[in-house]
């Protein structure tokens, strides 16, 4: 299937609740359709639970943020935002601002990473997965199954340490895909088969690779979703 270059509109899944706002303005990246910035607990519930068996959410009020938990390993922990794509491979922007918790154990901060998917569905996906302790990177491109490959993958000094916030972007234009961090590219790849990726919804996720009982946790703020100008 060739590259698709259709705007896709967006559909709206619930009310927004307190804290979460619709809006349009006009950016490098398109139009700013959802975003969060988690200041009330009622903002903290249009997160909702995608994947995982050992997951938990909770809100931090001091802080505004929301962590998210992976209570033992081999699980990756996924939450969506209340908005999708109104067909199959709608073009998508998103980014959030994501942090490793100090109370991840340092014995297994190596083996967890921080992530945001486009084009998400049960099976599906694209991803972005930021190691932050070793400053590394995956583009992951999941078409059903097992069927799980890298697009791209790397080290660079854009991602900031455990401890530090990340500011995670992934977007998917018809066949072509674009990872960011800080405001740094991380890669511009393009699929050659993207039919196979046809979700409509995006993602934050918390991936922790090693299997082990202890719980890792990561805090989640500011997402935003954006497609592309009329």
């Amino acid at each position: 299937m060739g590259p698709r270059t259709r705007k896709a509109r967006i559909t709206v899944l619930a009310l927004v609740a307190a804290g979460a706002t619709f809006m349009a303005a006009s950016a490098i990246a398109g139009v700013t359709v959802y975003s969060n910035s988690f200041t009330s607990r009622g903002g903290v519930k249009d997160l909702r639970h995608a994947e995982g068996k050992h997951c938990d959410k909770s809100w931090r009020k001091k802080a505004k943020k929301v962590v998210i938990r992976a209570k033992k390993g081999r699980a990756v922990c996924g939450y969506r935002p209340p908005v999708e794509g109104d067909a199959s491979m709608p073009d998508h922007y998103f980014q959030a601002t994501e942090k490793l918790d100090k109370s991840t154990p340092k014995s297994v901060r190596d083996h967890v990473y921080l992530g945001v998917g486009v084009r998400s569905a049960k099976d599906t996906g694209y991803e972005l997965w930021v190691f932050p302790t070793e400053r590394k990177f995956k583009v992951a491109r999941r078409a059903g199954g097992d069927n799980v490959g890298f697009l791209a993958k790397g080290k660079n000094k854009a991602i900031k340490g455990r401890g530090k916030r990340n500011v995670l972007g992934l977007k998917a234009v018809g066949s072509q895909i674009i990872a960011k961090v800080n405001g740094k590219r991380l890669a511009k790849t393009v699929d050659r088969n993207p039919g196979q990726v046809d979700g409509r919804k995006a993602e934050v996720m918390l991936g922790y690779k090693k299997h082990r009982s202890k719980s890792v946790s990561m805090t989640v703020d500011d997402i935003k979703l954006q497609v592309p100008n009329p």
